[in-house]
């Protein structure tokens, strides 16, 4: 099993590359207000790292 710092690199890398395919899609895709599509990602990036900060800190570190 990984330890704390390792889960912490990796779920940093994840969200970052999930914020970046979300920013991507919006771009990609032919939205008329693509402001709110931004808005939206910047919301679950936002959302997706304070939920994996909220696990980290439940796991003890050795």
């Amino acid at each position: 099993m990984m330890n704390k710092k390792q889960l912490e690199i990796v779920s940093a890398i994840g969200s970052t590359l999930v914020f970046i395919v979300l920013l991507v899609g919006v771009n990609v895709s032919g939205m008329v207000h693509k402001e709110y599509g931004f808005i939206v990602a910047m919301a679950v990036f936002v959302i997706l790292i304070s939920v994996l900060g909220i696990k980290l800190t439940e796991i003890p570190s050795n």
